[in-house]
């Protein structure tokens, strides 16, 4: 898990990590650089539980580059990820670990999730089983921080990219690495996650400054995966979210996150 200015929403986020019934994990937790009073609560965290295991960055290095520090700290190969605004099931690790073993061919299992809504309202996903890159043109059929990942597997494609273009998204570049590596992800049936949609993460999702990174990400995941040459108008999806008046946009995130 990867934090930045996260501190009025750990507790919620680690204590369902902690409370997990499937109790044998060791809980890798960076600080992006925040400076609000984030590390010293994981500090605190870190010495009433001797699983968490904190690491700082100095300065803000963004998604991607921590998340990469972290596996590089981890021992295990089994990964599984956490934001620190949701939270898990308390059975998560226990349904979804159990699944990995019994399936070495993928490499990266997602599950279904609940979308939070501000009001907390819950709206149950309901993505493929086995998307395929060409599925993944428009996107939308995973959420990262249900994956648990092998480690060795994503050490072919280079782990998570860091550059100037992946702030946002690294998942979905990631996921399109994996696939045109000719590796597998698969989403379990099980919603074993809640994924907090509330207005920051809607204004997120309506951001210039992001545009040309998103461009890049999805023009790069198209060439790596050979999809046919209609494909490549969705590059302009990001562009074209933008334009469209925000309070439009803002109904339609609405729409799909709440009840």
């Amino acid at each position: 898990m990867s934090v930045k200015n996260g501190a009025d929403c750990l507790d919620k986020s680690i204590n369902s990590i902690l409370c997990q019934t499937f109790a044998d994990f060791e809980f890798i937790i960076c600080d992006d650089g925040s400076t609000d009073d984030t590390l010293d609560r994981l500090q605190a965290y870190a010495e009433q539980d001797t699983r968490i295991r904190v690491l700082h960055n100095d300065e803000s290095k963004g998604l991607a580059f921590s998340l990469n520090r972290c596996i590089e700290e981890s021992k295990s190969n089994i990964l599984a990820r956490q934001d620190a605004d949701d939270w898990s099931d308390k059975k998560r690790f226990e349904i979804q670990y159990r699944f990995v073993e019994a399936h070495p061919e993928y490499a990266i299992v997602g599950t279904q999730w609940y979308n939070v809504s501000g009001d907390g309202h819950l709206k149950l996903s309901n993505v493929k089983a086995l998307p395929t890159a060409k599925d993944q043109i428009k996107g939308g059929l995973f959420l990262h921080p249900t994956w648990m990942m092998r480690k060795n597997l994503l050490a072919k494609v280079g782990f998570y990219t860091v550059n100037q273009y992946t702030k946002r998204s690294q998942d979905y570049h990631l996921s399109m690495k994996v696939l045109g590596e000719g590796l597998q992800i698969y989403n379990m049936a099980a919603p074993l996650y809640f994924y907090s949609a509330d207005d920051a993460t809607i204004s997120r999702s309506i951001d210039w400054k992001r545009v040309k990174g998103l461009m890049w990400i999805r023009y790069d995941g198209y060439k790596r995966n050979k999809l046919p040459l209609w494909a490549y108008i969705y590059v302009l999806k990001p562009v074209i979210a933008n334009l469209i008046p925000r309070r439009i946009m803002v109904r339609h995130y609405k729409s799909v996150y709440s009840k």
